[in-house]
């Protein structure tokens, strides 16, 4: 072989392997990005609801709390899952019930196609109140799951008339092993 084939050769093998690893990984790192980018605007959501002034049923000013409850997405654990998907590993955001309380009051609805899961849960008043803001993603479909998540809590020094968050938020991301 002559040099100039070989080096025809590796580029095109170079240029392969680029495509069987490095394109899905840059792909699922863009993937990546966005769900993070959704969990912080759902605690940001979260965090406003917390400090904004709202009546409650009898006409006082309710006590400082996260949106209360947990909702997800979707039922399944992931969007691999034949009935939300928009086949691969994408769920169809038509298929998910954004018409729901929890999602309206987060002011949370996807217009787009996800690889992502994202879950919601809070409990509690004033500096006992806390949330979780979760996204769950299996980027390929082989059952290996991303998860990132963000806990929020209200500040101790909270009072009726005055709702604080701390300004902490914990970050974690927990990926498969590569």
């Amino acid at each position: 072989m002559t040099l100039r084939r070989l080096a025809i050769a590796a580029l095109a093998l170079i240029t392969l392997l680029t495509l069987v690893w490095g394109v899905p990984r840059l792909m699922g790192r863009s993937q990546e990005s966005d769900a993070i980018r959704e969990l912080a605007r759902i605690a940001r959501s979260a965090a406003i609801y917390y400090v904004k002034p709202k009546p409650d049923e009898n006409g006082g000013r309710m006590v400082c709390q996260f949106p209360r409850g947990s909702i997800r997405t979707i039922v399944p654990a992931s969007c691999c899952d034949k009935t939300v998907t928009l086949g691969g590993c994408a769920c169809d955001p038509a298929k998910i019930e954004w018409n729901r309380t929890l999602w309206k009051t987060l002011h949370f609805q996807l217009l787009g196609p996800t690889a992502f899961v994202y879950a919601y849960e809070a409990a509690g008043t004033l500096g006992d109140a806390r949330y979780t803001v979760s996204a769950y993603g299996d980027l390929d479909c082989d059952g290996t799951m991303s998860t990132f998540r963000i806990r929020g809590r209200g500040d101790p020094r909270s009072k009726a008339d005055d709702c604080l968050v701390l300004d902490q938020t914990t970050f974690e991301a927990i990926q498969p092993d590569e």
